[in-house]
């Protein structure tokens, strides 16, 4: 029985430490992104009616790769995309309008999030959201791309049904509304647990 009780497992005394510093790791976080929120809101408001009519011209061109001849035309007008085919007519001009704005809003996210982050020297903060920013612009692209084929797919009638069969209308439907709902509100929590992972497992290991 002694010996049972010589070799019971010590308390481990630094536990509630750990958890205090987890603690406050978590509520400044949380304090940096409420606070950041708003900040980054107006930067991207202010970036918005730049970066709109860039997103509207890329898709465009990118849409071109997979159509010949070129048909498609993606006008940008007050935050909408018109989307024109030179050879479907439309009688109010255009087929289909996407709020370009909806797409990127998710960046107000990342940006406050990856700006939040505490222990990290801000230049690699900045350096990060950089990253982090410019694959957001992939992941853009590719919606608005998917964005365009649901409506040709889905939005137009006798025509979708015409020219997509059962396996393309599924196809660039679920694919759309995957990217639009649950890729674009995890996409700022994924880039930000790619980039701090390690530092966060790391600084549990030195807690520990």
């Amino acid at each position: 029985m002694a010996g049972a009780k010589g070799r019971r497992r010590a308390p481990d005394e630094g536990a509630p430490r750990r958890r205090r510093h987890e603690r406050d790791w978590l509520s400044r976080f949380v304090r940096n992104v409420l606070l950041l929120v708003v900040p980054v809101t107006l930067v991207w408001l202010a970036l918005t009616p730049l970066y709109n009519p860039f997103l509207t011209a890329a898709t465009e061109r990118l849409v071109h790769f997979t159509e010949s001849p070129d048909v498609t035309r993606l006008h940008y007008l007050d935050h909408f995309a018109q989307i024109v085919r030179l050879d479907l007519g439309a009688e109010k001009g255009y087929l289909y309008r996407i709020r370009v704005t909806d797409l990127h809003f998710n960046l107000i996210l990342t940006g406050a999030l990856f700006l939040a982050t505490p222990g990290i020297a801000a230049k690699r903060r900045f350096e990060n959201l950089g990253w982090a920013a410019l694959a957001s612009v992939f992941f853009h692209l590719l919606l608005f791309f998917f964005f365009v084929k649901f409506v040709y797919a889905t939005q137009l009638g006798s025509w979708s049904a015409t020219h997509y069969g059962t396996f393309g209308q599924n196809f660039w439907g679920l694919g759309k509304h995957l990217l639009d709902l649950p890729f674009k509100f995890a996409l700022p929590l994924i880039l930000w647990t790619g980039f701090y992972v390690h530092d966060l497992l790391a600084r549990l290991r030195r807690e520990g």
